[in-house]
């Protein structure tokens, strides 16, 4: 099974070892991967009860009918614990400079029921984001992605380890409808692994093939490295102009765990966009 092992690895035992790691490896990456370990201990403050309720055979029924987990479902987040979190991520924010306590009264707005959908928060912070002045746009969006994925980890993990991949063929989560953010190739095997933007769930993908809008065209398809490292990629779409990272465990000659990746290849998103390529993730 290629995702159980996997899954049961995204745990914050194993994001530790791994920003250990990387902190060794490059100290300049170290402030870096300061902040995003205490962005990951947040998962320690969620208090909040399921609120989520589904049991896993129905959760296997929605996988069989070709619908991600919570399709058709809609669910609510108490907005004090929302805020529990979303508090203590301005405060790691404000730590490092950034003028957030501008959110700390906007975020109060939020309904005492805050939409888990993310298209739902989209809406509410499209109509409040016009009070905002354009520079703090961006870290609005931030502040909900992040405290929105607090939720969706927690929620979610136990059904990580179902097998999915008998049924899902989509490049979408099969958990949450999320996009992929960035992938890997499996060291023993060379197939493609996709992990959600917003819950952090693994799932297979067909390597000749965009994620993001299906084109298998390999005349549209390619990828390109930074500083001929063959171990951290750029994959390429001509067709819809998108990127995703990409880590090839074979050339690394070890698992990964693709939270910490995303950091450590910032430099990669900055190469992509400088060259013309895009990331979808332009909502949450």
């Amino acid at each position: 099974m290629w995702g159980a092992g996997k899954n049961q690895m995204n745990c914050n035992t194993e994001i530790d070892k791994e920003i250990a790691y990387y902190k060794n490896l490059n100290p300049k990456l170290i402030d870096l991967l300061d902040f995003f370990s205490r962005l990951n201990q947040l998962q320690y403050l969620y208090k909040q009860p399921s609120v989520f309720t589904t049991s896993k055979d129905d959760a296997l029924k929605q996988f069989q009918q070709d619908k991600y987990l919570t399709e058709g479902k809609q669910w609510f987040i108490n907005k004090r614990e929302f805020n529990n979190i979303s508090r203590e991520i301005i405060k790691l924010l404000k730590e490092r400079g950034e003028k957030a306590e501008v959110f700390e009264n906007l975020l109060m707005e939020l309904p005492e029921e805050v939409p888990a959908n993310p298209g739902e928060l989209i809406k509410w912070a499209n109509q409040h984001q016009s009070e905002l002045e354009e520079q703090w746009k961006s870290t609005l969006t931030y502040i909900l992605w992040q405290t929105l994925s607090v939720f969706y980890q927690n929620e979610f993990r136990q059904f990580r380890n179902m097998d999915y991949q008998s049924y899902w063929t989509k490049a979408i989560c099969p958990i949450c409808g999320g996009i992929p953010k960035i992938s890997r190739l499996i060291k023993e095997t060379g197939k493609r692994i996709l992990a959600c933007y917003l819950c952090w769930t693994e799932w297979p993908a067909p390597r000749i093939a965009c994620p993001y809008c299906g084109n298998t065209d390999q005349n549209k398809l390619g990828y390109f490295y930074a500083d001929d490292n063959k171990t951290h990629r750029i994959d390429i779409c001509q067709s819809c102009n998108k990127y995703i990272k990409t880590i090839d465990e074979r050339s690394l000659g070890r698992e990964v765990v693709l939270e910490v990746q995303d950091i450590i290849t910032y430099h990669l998103d900055t190469l992509a966009i400088s060259k013309g390529y895009q990331t979808p993730l332009n909502l949450l």
